[in-house]
C-alpha cells in the first residue's frame, strides 16, 4: 500500500500539506482530488 501527499510549496516560508491518503489503486479518487483542490482554494484565500 502506498501513501501519497498532495501539497503546495511556498519557498522560503512554508510548505502546506493539503491532503494525505493511502492509495489502494493506481488512480487517485475524485474525492481526494476535490478535497485537495478545496483546501488549496481556502488556503489561497486565507493567505491573500
Amino acid at each position: 500500500m502506498e501513501a501519497h501527499v498532495i501539497y503546495i510549496a511556498k519557498l522560503a516560508t512554508a510548505v502546506y500539506v493539503l491532503h494525505c491518503f493511502q492509495k489502494k489503486t493506481q488512480k487517485t479518487s475524485k474525492h481526494d482530488l476535490d478535497l485537495a483542490a478545496k483546501r488549496m482554494k481556502e488556503l489561497i484565500k486565507e493567505l491573500n
